[in-house]
């Protein structure tokens, strides 16, 4: 996470973030399945239910309900309180899909003649731009 840091910085700021989540577990009665390996945090993903991976599999999808969550679910820019370089991948990829949803959208809810539906995609899909 920190690979501009120097090694004893990024361990001692990789040891705050593992406290810190200690702590908010048990403040919230929530248990997240972390565990700490020499200088690394794990996090088990096949555990916990991530909006990032529930947003792509809608996408996946052939439903139109499904897009409509995806979209619902986008909240970009990614990670947009920090700053980081290995984000910007990601956050493209994110927001191209995004886009690709609200254009799905539009042209569905054209063809089955909704206007209300095909206006609202059309000014987020525009907005977007």
């Amino acid at each position: 996470m920190w690979a501009e840091a120097e090694r004893g910085k990024a361990r001692d700021s990789l040891y705050k973030v593992y406290a810190f989540l200690n702590g908010w577990q048990e403040k919230e009665g929530i248990e997240l399945p972390l565990a700490i390996y020499r200088e690394e945090i794990y996090l088990d993903t096949e555990l916990v239910e991530l909006d990032l991976q529930k947003f792509f599999k809608c996408l996946d999808s052939k439903n139109v309900e499904d897009w409509e969550h995806a979209e619902r679910l986008y909240t970009a820019p990614l990670l947009f309180e920090n700053s980081y370089e290995w984000v910007e991948d990601y956050e493209a990829v994110y927001d191209m899909a995004y886009y690709e949803v609200l254009g799905r959208l539009l042209d569905y809810y054209e063809k089955e003649g909704n206007r209300e539906k095909a206006l609202y995609y059309g000014r987020k899909l525009k907005g977007f731009r």
